[in-house]
């Protein structure tokens, strides 16, 4: 089986966090690699949700992480809008969902992925439903 993760899974699992089902393959998407950067690269001076868990890292484990980061790791999959696109464009046909959850939703199907989400998200979960998708929830 595959596992997809969203932003906040992803910054653990960089982190060193040990993934939701071990011993599965790893995905993750554009948007959420993104935020991600966006959020840990860019950040202002006040740390947010994504970026302080990197920023209370001790140096050493720290500067891993941003390594990561900046070239995610092998074992993390990462689906590419060229393979995504047409089935965004069928999916868009049944489900209203922002540019993000069109993104996750054609990953999770185009992979025949389960979900994993460290945030509500009840449209995109609703959506991943109705693709016979599993949705779970996943503390940091």
């Amino acid at each position: 089986m595959t596992q997809l993760v969203d932003d906040g899974l992803l910054g653990a699992l960089l982190r060193g966090a040990a993934p939701p089902n071990p011993g599965e393959s790893v995905h993750t998407t554009g948007y959420w690699y993104v935020r991600l950067c966006q959020a840990v690269l860019g950040r202002a001076s006040r740390p947010g949700l994504l970026s302080m868990p990197f920023a209370d890292l001790p140096r050493p484990a720290r500067e891993r992480a941003l390594l990561a980061l900046l070239e995610l790791p092998d074992w993390i999959g990462l689906e590419s809008l060229r393979s995504l696109a047409p089935l965004i464009g069928h999916l868009r046909r049944r489900h209203q969902l922002n540019a993000l959850g069109m993104e996750v939703l054609a990953a999770a199907v185009h992979l025949g992925a389960d979900v994993y989400l460290s945030a509500p998200s009840p449209r995109l979960e609703e959506a991943l439903r109705a693709e016979n998708r599993r949705v779970a929830m996943k503390g940091l």
